[in-house]
């Protein structure tokens, strides 16, 4: 289906469940709610974005100001919808989290003279040339330190921490990467870098020497097995996991009808 772009997000939809995959790609149905986590990750990379902007206009950024905006989008966003799957924590858990998770980013990058040169930046590209193959990924942050070398910053906001092993098999991270070599003209260095917002600590490789063609060889057959599975809806059948709990399809889901979510409302 030439015009019809892949990211990272729809590929691991797929892969996590087939089912979820048609739900949300193919039927666009709408959710009934949105995990507590999904929503603490965007209030977090909101604030993180604003900052940086800030920055890049030549403005300070007290600390103070950058709580201020976390709490007004927390509550400029906050609905009825969300839901806690975690029996053993509560609103002002993840509330709590996403305020320590700022400050410790703020006191490990301030002054914040970063080279930042562009946040939540969206790049659009096409794999082969001939629009079979179109790509979209959002950076949350890339920074420039001269002449052709790069960083690209993702920020992550859950539990799970790469290790360097796994870091180096990121498939986000490569599609990323291969998103820079495809839309700048002079690159000649990427370093690549993960934030684990939670636990204060960064993963990062330094010039990395991944191969181009070897993620757009994996990239394609990805797509193609997608696609393949598109045509056959019968292929797209529930993938029954943990993520389950996390997953607001279950009204449409053949293997959830008739049970009760174990999610409550957040109060």
């Amino acid at each position: 289906m030439p015009g019809d772009s892949f990211s990272y997000s729809r590929l691991q939809t797929f892969s996590h469940c087939p089912a979820q995959y048609r739900f949300h790609y193919l039927e666009d149905l709408a959710q009934t709610a949105t995990s507590i986590e999904s929503f603490l990750g965007s209030r977090l990379h909101e604030a993180l974005e604003w900052l940086y902007r800030e920055r890049l206009a030549g403005r300070s950024v007290p600390f103070d100001g950058l709580l201020k905006v976390y709490r007004s989008q927390w509550a400029q966003h906050w609905s009825g919808q969300i839901r806690i799957a975690d029996p053993a924590w509560q609103t002002d858990d993840y509330y709590q989290l996403g305020l320590r998770s700022l400050a410790g980013f703020y006191r490990r990058h301030r002054p914040f003279d970063q080279p930042v040169t562009n946040t939540e930046l969206v790049l659009k590209f096409d794999l082969d040339g001939d629009g079979h193959y179109l790509m979209i990924g959002v950076l949350d942050r890339l920074d420039n330190h001269g002449p052709g070398w790069w960083s690209i910053h993702d920020y992550k906001s859950g539990r799970r921490i790469l290790t360097q092993a796994q870091a180096n098999q990121d498939l986000q991270m490569k599609i990323y990467y291969l998103a820079l070599l495809k839309t700048q003209e002079q690159v000649e260095r990427v370093d690549v870098v993960w934030d684990f917002l939670r636990h204060g600590r960064e993963v990062a490789i330094d010039r990395v020497d991944w191969s181009p063609s070897r993620i757009t060889t994996m990239i394609k057959k990805r797509i193609d097995r997608v696609r393949e599975a598109e045509a056959q809806p019968e292929l797209l059948r529930p993938k029954e996991s943990i993520l389950c709990n996390w997953c607001y399809y279950w009204e449409a889901c053949p293997a959830k009808l008739g049970q009760t979510h174990p999610a409550r409302a957040a109060q």
